[in-house]
Parts: C-alpha cells; structure tokens; sequence
C-alpha cells in the first residue's frame, strides 16, 4: 500500500490531472460517452418532468363545473388551454362524451398509458447504463492487471515501475466507470420518484373527472 501511494505522489509531482486521467487508456472513451448520455437524459427528462409538474390548480375543478353545466365544448378548450398532460387525458374522455362510461374510462386510460410513456420516455437508458459503465470499468481493470504481467513477464522483474502503468488503468478505469454508473442509478430512481407523483396526482384527478361523467 505504501508504495502505492509514493507511485501515485510521485507520478502527480510530475504529471497534472489530466495526464493522470489519460493513463486508463482507450476505456475512458465508452465511459466517457456514457457519462455524456447519462448528463443529456436527466438534464432532458428534468426539464419535460418539470413542465409536467407545472400543475393548472383549477383545471380539474373548473372541467368538472363545465360538465356539469353540460358545456363540453367549451371543456376541451379549457383542457387545451392547460396544454398539460392531465389536459390531454380530460380531451380523450370529453371527446367521447355521451358515450358509455365503460368506453369514456378506456379512452381516459388509453391517454393516461401514452401520457406518461412520454414522460418516462429514455429512463429506461438510464437504468441500461447504471449497469454497462461498472462493467466498462472491470474491464479497464481486467486490462490493467494483464498489463502489468506482460510488463514483468517483459523484463522479468517486480517493480514500481513495471507495474505503474497497469495500476493506473485499473484505478481510474474502475473509479470513472463506478462515478457514472451511481449518477446514472441515482437519476433514474429520481426520475422516477418524480414520475410517480405526477402518475398519483392524475389518477387522483381522473377519479372526480370520470366520477362527473357518469
């Protein structure tokens, strides 16, 4: 461990970060390039989310007071008004107005499933990656471990600086691929947490939509 850790102060004396960080060699390339779609997905699916969140707090009251008062029409235009989600749910069952409840129910259910398919739309990578990235950073490890054999089997001798190229690949690789592997895990399951509240809020609000319809 020692001399691990004078290899490494002696290498930063010499070396910047940077450097340091090209010693992993050719395996931060895929890393990297998850780290990018990882940042992409969570910045993207943030700002959709956020937008979703966005709630209209009279929409579903003043659509409810509109059916009463048998004004469909002028409840689409308040549902498109809101250009929301919920909005866009409230238009498939008032577009079927009139018609059994039964079907009202499924065209409201068949929204809600597109819905939020488009908000969750690319979590699914996320979840992809949390689990690639470790693996493309074993395989830096397993890299630099074969590495350092060669290196002694080259010159017959078990010394820092034989084994100094194979250490750092194996470290940063396995560091960088774990970093992106916990962002990624931790944005889906955020992502997701975010998700479902906006999922509870709309069937909560589907229930007194389809409630004023009967």
């Amino acid at each position: 461990m020692n001399a691990i850790l004078n290899l490494i102060l002696a290498v930063q004396a010499k070396d910047s970060y940077f450097d340091i960080i090209l010693k992993a060699g050719w395996i931060l390339i895929p890393i990297a390039l998850l780290s990018i779609a990882t940042l992409y997905i969570i910045i993207e699916r943030s700002e959709i989310i956020r937008k979703a969140r966005k709630k209209d707090p009279k929409l579903t009251d003043e659509v409810i007071q509109l059916i009463k008062e048998k004004k469909i029409e002028e409840a689409i235009q308040r549902c498109t008004i809101s250009n929301s989600p919920l909005g866009n749910i409230f238009i498939a069952g008032l577009q079927r107005s009139g018609k059994p409840i039964a079907e009202i129910q499924e065209a409201v259910e068949n929204e809600s499933r597109q819905q939020i398919a488009s908000l969750e739309l690319n979590l699914n990578y996320l979840g992809v990656i949390s689990s690639i990235a470790p693996m493309f950073g074993f395989l830096g490890t397993i890299f630099g471990v074969i590495k350092i054999f060669y290196n002694i089997s080259l010159t017959d001798n078990i010394s820092i600086g034989n084994i100094a190229g194979g250490l750092y690949q194996k470290m940063i690789s396995s560091a960088f691929g774990l970093a992106v592997g916990v962002a990624s895990f931790s944005g889906y399951h955020w992502l997701n947490s975010r998700v479902e509240r906006i999922i509870i809020g709309m069937e909560r609000d589907c229930n007194r939509f389809i409630d004023a319809l009967r």
